[in-house]
């Protein structure tokens, strides 16, 4: 029955690992991608505007229209923008059928943040109740173990988007997509115009920092932790 107790352990410890991890990438994108300055510093250094013979107030109706619909607070991106002197629609159907499976995807990966959040609460009770002497110390273990799986992929995942970003990002996209709508025409498709290779390339360069800033403060303070714990360990044995 001990074995038992002790499997459950690991499992529910590596469990709330995974899950801290999950939350801390899952908001460090909601964070960036949802940063109106980003997208500001982004189109001016790009020249988004006069490339595209926007106003800038235009470019951001725009931007703000594809924002508020991932988050659910608008029902559709049909909005009419001024291009090179023509006011139009500023998406299409194809870009809209796109943006309802990217909404998808991102609506997926918030619901899956606050599964993570539940199993954190329900972990930390479970380890509460059944070891709550050494609740912090199997959780820093555990999570070190984690981490250092998890920095080996990140590593990976970085060092091939740095490589190849567009060989990166195109099987990304074939694993997150069931269709094509994701290959947008310049010449036809606004939406591949506001953001092209070179601006998720910066997005997702600040993702990976921003997250891994947070991923090894995480690391250090279990580190920290566990460091003071087996001083006073060492100290309590050599006191007997």
């Amino acid at each position: 029955m001990k074995k038992i107790f002790t499997i459950i352990e690991e499992v529910v410890a590596y469990g709330i690992a995974v899950s801290l991890i999950l939350i801390m990438l899952i908001s460090t994108i909601q964070y960036h991608c949802f940063d109106k300055t980003l997208y500001h510093n982004e189109y001016k250094r790009l020249h988004t505007s006069q490339t595209l013979g926007m106003t800038e107030t235009d470019l951001f109706l725009a931007t703000d229209t594809l924002l508020d619909y991932l988050e659910k607070n608008i029902d559709t991106i049909d909005v009419d923008v001024t291009i090179k002197g023509v006011t139009t629609k500023a998406f299409n159907s194809k870009e809209s059928a796109h943006m309802k499976d990217v909404q998808n995807l991102y609506q997926f990966a918030l619901m899956l943040r606050r599964i993570a959040v539940v199993f954190i609460i329900l972990g930390f009770v479970y380890l509460f109740l059944y070891n709550r002497k050494d609740l912090w110390t199997i959780c820093s273990i555990y999570f070190m173990k984690t981490a250092i799986i998890f920095a080996v992929v990140i590593f990976i995942l970085a060092g091939w988007a740095y490589i190849d970003f567009d060989t990166f990002w195109t099987v990304f996209h074939r694993l997150s997509f069931r269709n094509d709508l994701w290959l947008l025409d310049p010449n036809t498709d606004l939406m591949i115009n506001l953001f092209p290779s070179s601006f998720f390339s910066h997005l997702i360069f600040k993702i990976i920092r921003t997250f891994l800033l947070c991923f090894f403060v995480v690391f250090l303070l279990c580190y920290y932790y566990l460091h003071r714990r087996l001083k006073i360990y060492h100290k309590e044995q050599n006191n007997e």
